[in-house]
């Protein structure tokens, strides 16, 4: 049986799922598309709380932004700070990253930088570990090492996604504008030379392909 607590999280997390899906503009359509492949459940009433915060953790991925208190760290603003965090977000929805907040990142950023704060990462920092750069640029230390991380868990995953896509496409449930989403994935050719970009470029059009909206960009 639920407890006080428990039942007042629940209300707390649909709150906020509403407040998300009305700052996004999400059509209801889409909506209960995000409910049924994040939470498992189309409805939030029959969803646990697990996926209901698998669901507010996708549509924070999307642009949703919690308001701020006196609690919370300020969100670093740049190019290299939003690649940082769309590669950490990325992570995040592979299963590679658990949690998915400005402080959890900025605690990576510091473990791999020396500096605590996102928006610090310019500059270079010393690296022992490659002999080749001691020196190299703290954020081009951090994107690299990310998109690194991020290569042992794509390719496995695009593989789960394609075969979504190619039942979605049996049964004849792919609009055209997905079918066109699902033809630049597959003809991406993905051999073991071929990099993070590429697989990320394929990832992007089989989440478009499977009703899942692209993530923010960085650039």
């Amino acid at each position: 049986m639920a407890t006080a607590k428990q039942n007042a999280y629940r209300t707390k997390l649909i709150k906020l799922v509403h407040v998300a899906r009305r700052e996004l503009g999400l059509d209801e359509p889409t909506y209960r598309a995000i409910l049924l492949a994040q939470g498992g459940q189309e409805s939030l009433s029959s969803m646990p709380i697990d996926g209901m915060n698998k669901v507010l953790d996708y549509l924070k991925a999307q642009g949703f932004r919690l308001r701020k208190t006196s609690g919370d760290r300020k969100q670093a603003t740049g190019v290299d700070a939003r690649k940082v965090r769309a590669l950490w977000l990325l992570l995040h929805e592979l299963g590679a990253v658990r949690d998915p907040s400005e402080a959890a990142l900025t605690a990576y950023v510091q473990r791999m930088t020396g500096v605590d704060d996102v928006q610090w990462m310019r500059g270079e920092c010393y690296v022992a570990s490659n002999p080749q750069k001691h020196w190299q640029a703290r954020a081009e230390l951090v994107i690299e090492t990310l998109k690194k991380w991020g290569m042992r868990f794509l390719p496995g995953a695009i593989v789960q996604l394609k075969d979504e896509v190619h039942a979605l496409h049996q049964q004849g449930l792919l609009t055209q504008e997905q079918r066109e989403c699902a033809r630049q994935a597959f003809e991406r050719g993905l051999d073991p030379n071929v990099g993070f970009d590429a697989h990320n470029f394929v990832w992007d059009n089989l989440r478009a392909a499977v009703g899942r909206p692209f993530p923010p960009r960085s650039n």
